[in-house]
């Protein structure tokens, strides 16, 4: 079968969500955006197959070459025809043929395939998905130690100013990353530790690709600032943020105020995986999820 693979490009949100729309997902991964803003690493290519949208990656160097589970009304039949499909596609570029991110309620529609296969997932990966109220009220005795960091920023930075993110104020959220990157000795082109170039992709095609945001303004300086989406409708994603910590209680902040402000009306928040750093992970852990989202792998035999 010959397939015709285009690359991912602004201009294919609306067919991207139409199959996203059908596909059973709460993951930051198989979000558009979290796809777009890494596609200057992974370079994506795609294809409707089984009309279901497919697509696949060289891995960029960041990784191993995959597919990700296609988007779409799966079935295990479907998912046979689209592997017998794409299979050939990496055997004759030499890569191991493995597909990522496969939802909890899509395990068993592979498993039920026919394709003699692993499946496993790693549990650094997996997302923190939270119910937005709580992080938008911080209501409840669990969450007093993070009302108490909230009232606490609010005596300290009475003036603080809290905006909404657009192009106007997008240099001064860049030289806050490279601030960041800075401080903590990253190279801003290292894309294995630096997202710089990820969130200037979503800054230059801000208004294309309708994402969300906000920042926070102390002394006239933009010092902190997080970049989400809508996937869902009930669901809100968080892919970035950034906040300069010589400021206490920043992060606590910026995640309050742009859930109150830009994702009012979602439900639920995922707030992206901990990538296995220690603080990273308490950091997510105290805002108490509701869930973690696990990531699949399929490596046929």
């Amino acid at each position: 079968m010959n397939l015709t693979w285009y690359p991912l490009t602004p201009a294919d949100l609306p067919v991207y969500n139409k199959y996203y729309s059908m596909t059973d997902t709460k993951m930051t991964d198989l979000t558009f955006h979290c796809r777009y803003a890494w596609d200057n690493v992974f370079k994506i290519r795609w294809t409707i197959l089984e009309d279901c949208l497919v697509q696949i990656s060289d891995g960029g160097g960041y990784s191993s070459p995959f597919m990700l589970m296609p988007l779409g009304k799966l079935s295990s039949e479907k998912i046979e025809k689209i592997v017998r499909a794409v299979r050939p596609v990496f055997d004759e570029k030499g890569w191991k043929f493995r597909i990522l991110d496969i939802e909890d309620s899509a395990k068993s529609t592979f498993e039920k395939s026919g394709i003699a296969a692993k499946m496993d997932y790693k549990e650094d990966s997996s997302d923190y998905f939270y119910d937005a109220e709580l992080l938008r009220t911080l209501a409840g005795k669990k969450y007093s130690k993070k009302r108490n960091h909230w009232s606490k920023f609010l005596r300290t930075y009475p003036d603080y100013s809290y905006e909404q993110l657009s192009p106007e104020i997008f240099d001064e959220c860049l030289r806050l990353v490279r601030f960041w990157a800075s401080e903590k000795g990253i190279d801003i082109a290292d894309t294995s530790e630096s997202d710089y170039y990820m969130i200037k992709r979503m800054f230059d095609h801000w208004d294309e690709l309708q994402a969300r945001g906000g920042a926070i303004r102390i002394d006239g300086k933009i010092v902190a600032f997080s970049i989400g989406s809508v996937g869902k409708e009930e669901i809100g994603f968080i892919h970035f943020e950034k906040a300069d910590i010589r400021y206490d209680g920043l992060y606590a902040a910026i995640n309050k105020l742009v859930l109150e402000n830009e994702f009012p009306e979602v439900r639920f928040v995922n707030r992206e995986e901990d990538l296995g750093l220690p603080g990273l992970r308490k950091s997510k852990e105290s805002y108490f999820p509701i869930e973690k989202i696990r990531k699949w792998r399929f490596v046929p035999n």
